[in-house]
């Protein structure tokens, strides 16, 4: 029984998908020992799992980030749906198309997704998935 829940929480924690744990479980057998020690190594998850939208603003000192957020796309795939048209208009206002942004997003695209300078305020803003 030691066996099984060790396999049913590496699933849990990403470690294995549910059709490798079936096979896992299935080694075992009914009586949950199998016919030998259980040796699982850790899978890792694909990189499209990974992947974060990362925002940088600089002010001032344009090498060092005044601000770093960083959001699991999976994440924001599901917080966009929230976003009010009112606010999406505001971030459209600024030069900043949200929908092109999303679509790449959507694509799998990586790395530099936009770059906004803004010389009198000595501000840059960066976005990019990674």
């Amino acid at each position: 029984m030691e066996q099984k829940a060790r396999i049913l929480r590496m699933v849990e924690e990403g470690k294995v998908s549910a059709e490798e744990a079936v096979k896992l479980l299935e080694a075992l057998g009914d009586d949950g020992v199998g016919g030998g020690q259980l040796q699982v190594s850790p899978v890792r998850r694909p990189k499209k799992f990974m992947r974060f939208l990362k925002i940088r603003i600089f002010e001032g000192d344009l090498e060092k980030p005044k601000v770093r957020v960083a959001v699991p796309v999976a994440l924001l795939k599901i917080a966009t749906k929230f976003i009010p048209e009112d606010a999406k208009a505001e971030i459209n206002g600024h030069n900043i198309d949200l929908d092109e942004i999303l679509q790449a997003v959507d694509e799998n695209t990586e790395g530099k997704l936009l770059e906004v300078h803004d010389d009198e305020d000595k501000t840059r803003i960066e976005i990019y998935i990674d």
